[in-house]
Formats: structure tokens, sequence, C-alpha cells
């Protein structure tokens, strides 16, 4: 376990250190805010006005959803494991300057895993690829790029990204193996009922 904690904080400044870039600050700011339901919600509802059209309550539905699950299974995790985040887990080390940690926003220390940001995004963003496919390139590339901004702000490790990651896809998978199918439009389901074996 500590190899893990240890790998998990040299991936951490490597990528945080190495990325320090002034032009690169904005950004992964912008790429951050895409994990804040503040900003995310109004693109989602953008993007079901473009894309779901007769199919827009259904959808709406279902993303919320996956955020709910995600948000759920998210944040109990957050409260059950307490794990330091990089500004408190390397304290010590910081105060004696033998590492730097490049930090952009408020200054946070607690509840590190997982990645609030990252769950919400690849909720969102595995939500979306299974309702609309030609978005799914687009779509993870943003959801991964606010995980890596949460690297670059100083705010979360590596591994605590990927078990965001990894939140917002399962969150996703339940609700299309559980939910979406009550949701099937009404031809379909009178179809599958009137199918002879």
């Amino acid at each position: 376990m500590n190899s893990l904690i240890h790998a998990d904080q040299s991936l951490f400044l490597w990528i945080n250190n190495s990325l320090d870039r002034s032009w690169l600050d904005p950004v992964m700011e912008s790429a951050t805010a895409l994990g804040n339901g503040f900003y995310l919600f109004p693109l989602g509802l953008a993007l079901m006005a473009l894309f779901a059209r007769k199919n827009f309550r259904r959808d709406f539905i279902l993303w919320a959803s996956t955020s709910f699950v995600s948000f759920i299974i998210g944040t109990t995790l957050k409260h059950l494991i307490h794990r330091d985040r990089p500004l408190a887990a390397m304290h010590t080390a910081i105060v004696h300057h033998s590492v730097t940690v490049h930090v952009l926003g408020p200054a946070l220390y607690a509840n590190s895993f997982p990645s609030g940001h990252t769950f919400t995004a690849f909720s969102t963003a595995s939500l979306f690829s299974a309702l609309y496919p030609p978005l799914s390139l687009p779509l993870y590339a943003a959801a991964t790029l606010t995980g890596l901004s949460r690297i670059y702000v100083g705010a979360h490790f590596p591994f605590d990204v990927l078990g965001g990651a990894l939140i917002g896809l399962v969150s996703t998978a339940l609700v299309m193996r559980w939910i979406a199918p009550k949701w099937a439009p009404e031809e379909a389901r009178s179809g599958q009922g009137g199918a002879t074996p």
C-alpha cells in the first residue's frame, strides 16, 4: 500500500510540476469548471436541446439519475476514506521546500478520494456518449481534461481522478442497465410485447 501511495504522490508531482505553464492556467481552470454542476448543468441542457429532441424528458431523467448515483457513491466514499489531499499529505515536504505544488483556486486539504469534479464530468460524458454516440470523442476528451485539471490545480492525486472516472462510468452503466429500459420508446416496448417466440 505504501508503494502505491508513493507512486501516486510521485505521479502527482510529475504532472503538477511538469505541466505548469502560465498559458495553461486559464485552460485548466476552464476544464476544472466542467466538473462543477453550476457550469455543467446549462451545458448539458444545451446539448439535450440540440440532440434529444422528442426524448428530452427521458434523457433528462437518465442524466439526473446517473448524476445522483455518482454523487451518492462518490460522496459516501469521500467520507468513509478521508484521504488527505496533496497539500495536506505532503505538508511537511512543502514546508521544508523539498517539493513544490502548483495550486490554482482554493487550497483544499481533506476528502481527496475520489475526485468529485471527475465523477461528475465522467458520469455526464459517459451517459451522453451512450445517448448521442457521435459526441463520444469530444465528451470523453473533455471529461479526461477535467480529471487532469484536478491534478494540475493541486486538488487531487491521480488515483483520486481514476477513482472518480470509474465511479462516473459505473454510475452510467447502472442507470443504462436498470433505468433506461423503462424509458424505451413506446413502439419498441409494444413491439417486444407482441413478438412471438
